[in-house]
């Protein structure tokens, strides 16, 4: 009797985990590591400060989304002191604290906060390969490649992006998601980004979550004004 009633409390378990699995996927979140590589990034007039600071600096960011809505959190990574003492502050968002996207429609925009004040900026439609990391977005060159990177369990297309300021880039881009985002406040019509490679920086999308998020988590604020890029 009791061998039956464990089999029986197996086969619930079972059935409980298949029922699991057909949860939903429309919401959820995905979190990235976000590796500098701060040594490499070092202009020339910056590399007697070479060995004061970190080869590489590890930082955390999270893309939340609902449907075709998304919103990532983006942060500076915390001030690091050095082995020789040397306090070392890393900024890489300019001031970016998130960036909202809308698959559906291929509007972006950029949440800015300097001294306490938040603004927005509308990044329009279209291609944004790193944000204001990529001064001159029209002319990085974009080609797509022939390989193919699983992450995540997602079949990833190779995209490799030629500027002046970051030099090449590939993205590994999904199109499983109805999303036009990615890490470090990329924007992307191709579809969701889940891998960044480069010698300054590389990212990986290291786990997701289907979990409930709400709308206006994923929406712009309504209290904040609206600024075009570049006023």
């Amino acid at each position: 009797m009791h061998m039956k009633k464990m089999v029986f409390l197996l086969a619930m378990a079972s059935l409980s985990s298949a029922v699991g699995m057909a949860q939903d996927k429309s919401q959820g979140k995905i979190d990235y590591e976000v590796t500098l590589n701060v040594r490499a990034s070092m202009k020339p007039d910056q590399q007697q400060y070479k060995d004061l600071v970190p080869e590489k600096v590890v930082n955390k960011e999270v893309l939340y989304f609902n449907g075709s809505k998304a919103r990532l959190s983006r942060k500076d990574p915390d001030e690091i002191t050095s082995d020789e003492g040397a306090k070392v502050k890393i900024v890489t968002n300019d001031g970016q604290i998130a960036v909202y996207s809308n698959g559906a429609t291929g509007q972006s925009w950029s949440l800015r906060e300097e001294n306490g004040k938040k603004t927005l900026v509308s990044m329009g439609k279209g291609h944004k390969p790193m944000g204001k990391q990529v001064k001159q977005v029209d002319t990085a060159k974009v080609e797509t490649g022939k390989r193919t990177r699983e992450i995540l369990g997602f079949t990833c297309r190779e995209m490799v992006i030629k500027s002046k300021e970051m030099g090449e880039m590939t993205l590994w881009v999904t199109d499983a998601l109805p999303l036009y985002a990615g890490p470090m406040g990329m924007v992307t019509d191709k579809g969701l980004v889940l891998g960044v490679e480069n010698k300054k920086l590389s990212a990986i999308a290291t786990a997701i979550n289907y979990s409930p998020v709400s709308v206006s988590e994923v929406t712009i604020p309504e209290d904040i004004p609206v600024m075009e890029e570049g006023k």
